[in-house]
């Protein structure tokens, strides 16, 4: 029988490496960009850090090969690397998830009054941060590799949102000659919050930061159909019953590999 999921320990064991992975690669970082100030000392090796980051990325690449939604869709999507991967399988549980739509909770992705949800000082947030946060490496790594069908989704979505709202700005942060931000559904808000900020700072309030918002919305959408594919084909794997996604059944996107079989 074929090894479907990771078991407990391995999850555990993954989850910790993955975040000692992240805090090695930020201190590796920090401190290589201090050593080059300070040029080459004798007996100093910073490529150490390398290997451990290295070490710990073979390591949790043994521990999920075979398993087959990594062998046979994860593995395939360029920018999916081990690391990834592995979070991926530590923390999600596909037998759990019902819908793909659950996956977009439990990270964050999901939608509460039209809004994506933000995090509230002093209340719970409702999914795991950890896995939100990785969600966003995962879109950032979509668009950096340039990945097949991700990364075309995230341009579509993109090109929408600002000839909807006129290209409110060009490359170097001007505004667009038919710019209408104003259009945007959360012009108002931004507005208000700009304008609070002004008032606080004593300034003219600046434009709304269309452009970010225009960018994490189309990211969004390129994550959200990462992780409906990721659903649909880790249940099929498992023969357990699959429904079409909402981008899918509504959308009319098109399948994937294991939904046209």
């Amino acid at each position: 029988m074929e090894k479907n999921v990771l078991t407990e320990v391995e999850r555990q064991r993954i989850r910790e490496l993955v975040e000692i992975y992240y805090d090695c690669q930020a201190f590796r970082i920090a401190a290589f960009n201090r050593l080059r100030t300070v040029g080459i000392v004798e007996g100093v090796h910073p490529e150490r850090l390398l290997q451990l980051e290295k070490e710990i990325r073979d390591y949790i690449e043994k521990t999920i090969s075979g398993i087959p939604i990594y062998e046979n869709f994860l593995k395939k999507i360029k920018g999916i690397g081990p690391i990834l991967a592995g979070a991926l399988l530590a923390y999600l549980d596909p037998a759990k998830a019902e819908h793909a739509s659950s996956f977009w909770r439990y990270m964050g992705f999901h939608v509460v009054d039209g809004k994506a949800p933000r995090f509230e000082k002093g209340k719970k947030a409702g999914y795991s941060k950890k896995l939100h946060v990785l969600g966003w490496k995962i879109g950032d790594s979509f668009i950096k590799q340039r990945t097949p069908k991700y990364r075309e989704i995230y341009d579509l979505a993109k090109n929408r949102e600002n000839e909807k709202l006129g290209f409110p700005v060009d490359f170097n942060g001007n505004p667009g000659p038919i710019a209408t931000p104003e259009k945007c559904k959360f012009y108002q808000e931004c507005m208000k919050i700009q304008e609070a900020k002004a008032k606080r700072l004593g300034r003219k309030p600046k434009p709304p930061p269309c452009a970010k918002h225009i960018h994490f919305r189309a990211l969004r959408k390129a994550i959200k159909r990462f992780l409906a594919d990721l659903w649909v084909e880790w249940r099929t794997l498992m023969g357990l019953p699959v429904s079409d996604p909402y981008a899918i059944a509504i959308l009319k996107h098109q399948p994937t590999t294991s939904q046209k079989l």
